[in-house]
């Protein structure tokens, strides 16, 4: 079943912690029951084309997890974002993208884990302690394509706070005990962004009038 799906990878995970000299957190929704990263409306199973996944219920296979970062907590400078889309570098706060180990994952494509995934090594954050015990604010992404910026669908979280784990830990903090669920998303034509920008500004050249 469930925990079995997952037994070769839970055996990488206890040597999930590399040692960076950083601390870590870990890519997991798995082992904290959630929360699921689900479909949204008129989105492809795949992440790509083809059948669309049903509404509402958890990723299947070819989705990747990604994680943008920025230490301490920067919640709010980050703007909102109404389409859920957008990428997240793009809304203020110093968030950028992790790279390298551990900072992305792959969904499963087992229906008894859908929605869910779990890296077989933690991140290791730049700029944190070995040690262990930095705030950090994160936000976490799903897409379909090969990378964020080039999937038409795709989805990201609100920001949280996490705090890091020592760079020796066998058992990082996992994300899936700090964020909330999310819905993936076809990403807005251009046209979208410009009209909504256009329809910003008129609102406030009328402000101003009165």
């Amino acid at each position: 079943m469930k925990k079995s799906v997952i037994l070769g990878l839970l055996s990488l995970v206890a040597a999930v912690a590399p040692s960076f000299g950083q601390g870590v957190i870990v890519l997991d929704n798995y082992n904290t029951g959630g929360p699921d990263v689900k479909y949204g409306v008129g989105v492809p199973a795949n992440g790509t084309s083809g059948a669309l996944g049903t509404q509402g219920t958890g990723l299947l296979g070819g989705w990747t997890m990604g994680l943008y970062y920025a230490l301490g907590d920067v919640r709010g400078s980050i703007a909102a974002d109404p389409t859920g889309a957008a990428d997240p570098t793009s809304l203020g706060g110093g968030l950028v993208l992790g790279t390298g180990t551990g900072s992305t994952a792959a969904f499963f494509s087992s229906s008894g884990v859908a929605g869910e995934a779990l890296a077989a090594a933690g991140f290791a954050v730049p700029g944190t302690l070995a040690t262990g015990g930095n705030v950090i604010t994160v936000i976490i992404s799903a897409y379909g394509g090969g990378t964020y910026a080039s999937s038409g669908y795709r989805g990201h979280s609100v920001a949280f706070l996490m705090t890091t784990s020592p760079s020796t830990s066998s058992s990082p903090n996992a994300i899936g005990s700090a964020m909330t669920g999310f819905n993936t998303v076809p990403v807005p034509e251009p046209s979208t962004f410009a009209l909504a920008g256009l329809g910003a500004a008129a609102m406030l050249i009328f402000r101003r009038r009165k």
